[in-house]
């Protein structure tokens, strides 16, 4: 299995979880699955900008615009530098 898709899977279940609400703060149902779309798809550089645009939209909440967006860049990392 490629490393890609390890983080599209961890991303996508990060996604899953943030969409579902669980905390105080969740991503809006249709965001959440636009992007779980791209991760399923393993489409890196478009998860990167629906993800940008998303915060840049106001869509995503404050406590968790840091997490998603460390998340959708760790795909671009090469497996050296994963923790």
């Amino acid at each position: 299995m490629s490393w890609r898709i390890v983080s599209a899977s961890a991303c996508s279940a990060a996604l899953l979880a943030a969409g579902c609400g669980g905390g105080t703060e969740r991503l809006p149902v249709l965001t959440a699955l636009r992007l779980q779309r791209l991760a399923d798809a393993h489409d890196c550089r478009g998860l990167i900008r629906a993800s940008v645009a998303a915060v840049n939209r106001h869509e995503i909440p404050a406590g968790l615009q840091e997490p998603l967006l460390t998340e959708t860049n760790r795909c671009r990392l090469p497996s050296a530098f994963r923790p």
